[in-house]
């Protein structure tokens, strides 16, 4: 099936034996499995079937992991192989990603759901088997992260500033810009994305807007300070670590669908050189 390889509690695992840490056979198969649907299913009252619901969600992403790992010795099989193994269980995020076809593909936040069950190989006390499952509030696989930037005003000339991008306007294959201060970015995948933005000083505010969808901060950025959008429970605002979410009076995060290109405009309010913004996203989502 190609190379494959996964990552999880800060080691690698391979697709097949490698003398230290790999996928036993079978030991990922899931991981290609859809989330579980969920929908409201009510029998017809006055006949065969059921109401036909008018919308499908998906749950948390789970599925179970199978690893084998051969240590040096029986000894650092207990004191380093299975004490990593049991430690998952407390992580708040496994850093869990898979490569396969050419690609990494990342869970947000994943964890343990239940125990690790840690199994020493009563042949060969180097070996293990470790096992456990893995849960992700959010079923959806993501992309590498991108990066794009977009200054807020020019070089000076004649007294005057106007708004540019930074460097080149051409973004390339996963985005673009067609003018200045507007950007586009594009969703490979089948799973809608939600991108998050950190804005540099010095500006007195801004918006970014993608049709309906307005986000509109009204504060100042200094100079050297860093404010940072997060479209999670509801829209919120940091600048420099310190939350300034009542100055975001707008917070309408624009999805970028699976297999959508989505055009946004970032006008900032009286910047000064050095004011830009930070775009990061995803290189695709897939359910």
């Amino acid at each position: 099936m190609g190379v494959l390889m996964l990552d999880v509690g800060g080691r690698r695992a391979d697709g097949g034996r490698n003398g230290k840490l790999w996928i036993a056979e079978n030991g990922l198969d899931e991981w290609w499995d859809s989330a579980e649907t969920e929908f409201d299913e009510e029998s017809a009252p006055d006949g065969d079937g059921a109401y036909d619901p008018t919308e499908v969600t998906l749950g948390p992403r789970r599925f179970p992991v199978s690893l084998l790992a051969d240590a040096s010795s029986p000894e650092w099989a207990e004191l380093d192989v299975r004490t990593w193994a049991t430690g998952l269980a407390k992580k708040l995020d496994l850093g869990f990603r898979v490569f396969h076809a050419g690609r990494w593909l990342s869970l947000r936040n994943a964890k343990v759901r239940g125990k690790v069950r840690v199994r020493p190989n009563r042949r060969d006390l180097r070996l293990t088997d470790i096992g456990f499952t893995v849960w992700a509030a959010d079923p959806r696989k993501y992309g590498r992260t991108l990066t794009r930037t977009v200054d807020a005003v020019l070089q000076p000339k004649g007294g005057m500033f106007f708004p540019t991008v930074d460097g080149s306007i051409n973004f390339g294959e996963r985005g673009g810009v067609d003018f200045p201060g507007v950007f586009r970015l594009y969703n490979p995948g089948t799973a809608d994305y939600l991108p998050s933005f950190k804005v540099t000083g010095p500006l007195d505010g801004f918006t970014i807007r993608s049709e309906d969808y307005v986000i509109t901060y009204e504060g100042a950025v200094a100079a050297g300070q860093t404010l940072t959008l997060s479209p999670f429970t509801g829209g919120r605002a940091s600048l420099d670590g310190a939350d300034v979410s009542i100055n975001l009076t707008e917070a309408g995060w624009a999805p970028v669908d699976g297999g959508q290109t989505r055009g946004y405009r970032f006008t900032p309010d009286n910047p000064r050189l050095g004011a830009r913004l930070i775009i990061d996203y995803p290189e695709g989502a897939w359910w």
